[in-house]
Parts: structure tokens; sequence; C-alpha cells
């Protein structure tokens, strides 16, 4: 099985979280990371054609990244916006994603408390509608709270643990 991630940070290199749970997803011999920021910095032009093609050939899509007010980061939202073309992700003949396991992963600087309710409900609504609008089959989102490590000092262990449960989730399938 081939499992795709697709990393999304604004701030990565100051992310306590964010590099462990990578570490975790780099290190499975079957798990493709592609850090949207390091490979296209600031937005910059995206090479269509090659994410399409990593896409297609991907048996499970994973999106990984915070939560910038209730919302992914802007290098995720413009990835989405330039690959998932008409006639690519959707569309008459846009089917090269449909039937693809999908799994959202995300963390949080505030707690799990702050998300209760309504606002939890609004944190996967984006992407669940988008994989179901490509077709993809949606595994659900995979939440972590609290990884502000100026208020946490268990950011890495917890990012470490959250990984690892997605990883186990991905063998199951």
């Amino acid at each position: 099985m081939k499992v795709l991630v697709i990393y999304s940070h604004s701030y990565h290199d100051t992310s306590h979280a964010g590099k462990v749970i990578l570490d975790v997803f780099k290190a499975q011999p079957d798990f493709e990371v592609r850090n949207l920021e390091e490979i296209y910095p600031n937005c910059a032009p995206i090479d269509i054609a090659l994410e399409q093609q990593r896409l297609a050939e991907a048996d499970v899509i994973i999106f990984h990244h915070p939560i910038f007010w209730f919302n992914m980061p802007a290098g995720l939202k413009h990835y989405m916006d330039e690959v998932f073309q008409y006639g690519f992700a959707y569309g008459s003949t846009g089917d090269k994603l449909r039937g693809k396991k999908f799994i959202h992963s995300y963390t949080t600087g505030s707690g799990a408390a702050t998300f209760a309710g309504e606002l939890g409900e609004v944190l996967p609504a984006t992407l669940k509608a988008s994989a179901g609008f490509c077709g993809m089959d949606y595994q659900g989102a995979f939440p972590l709270y609290g990884q502000l490590a100026l208020t946490n000092p268990n950011v890495p262990a917890e990012a470490k643990a959250h990984a690892e449960r997605v990883v186990e989730f991905v063998r199951s399938l």
C-alpha cells in the first residue's frame, strides 16, 4: 500500500509537533512525505503534473497540517487550488482520486475544550467535503489538540503518539 502525506505548515521550523509527526511518517517505508513549504516556498508555482502523478499513484492520502484560524495553512489551500483541477479531481473525467482512502490529520495550539461542540465540527468540514466531492473514501479526522509548546511540555511525546496512531490506523486499512 502506497501512502502519500501532504504536509503544510507556514512555520515548520518552529513547530515542535510538526517535526516529530513528520519524523514518524518519514520512518515508514511505504510513506512518501511532501512538505509543501519546503518544495514550494512562499506559495511558489506548483509542479501540477508531478503532484497529480503522486496523488494518482497513492492508495492512501493523508493531509497533515496545523489549524490556523479554523482552517488549513495558505500553502495547502494553494496546493488544492492548483492540483485538484477539473478533469483530474472532479468533473465528468475527473476520477483520478475516486476511491482513494483519505485521512485528515491536524494539530491545534488550543486544547480540546476550545473545540467542543460546533467549533470542533468546523475543523475537518472543509477537507471532508472536498474529499467527498472528489470521490475519495474519507476515513476520518485525527486531531491532536493543545500542541503549543509554550504551555505544553509534553508536545514531543503527544505528537509521536499521534503519528503512531495514524500509522497504526493506516496499517489497519
